[in-house]
């Protein structure tokens, strides 16, 4: 899965935690700008999965 594959994913993930807003506004529908939000939130998201699994392997030695 290539890096902006992954970023989607988590960004529309995490977009789906709203519930019945995200079911209101579906993911395609929102504008660029906001689509961008949970961008940032996905990269951070995706970060923390990185260290965390850096850290599982490292100990795993």
């Amino acid at each position: 899965m290539s890096e902006t594959d992954r970023r989607e994913r988590y960004a529309t993930a995490l977009y789906r935690t709203l519930g019945y807003s995200a079911e209101r506004h579906p993911w395609a529908g929102l504008s660029a700008a906001r689509r961008e939000i949970w961008y940032t939130r996905a990269e951070a998201a995706m970060a923390v999965a990185d260290e965390e699994i850096t850290e599982a392997l490292r100990t795993a030695d």
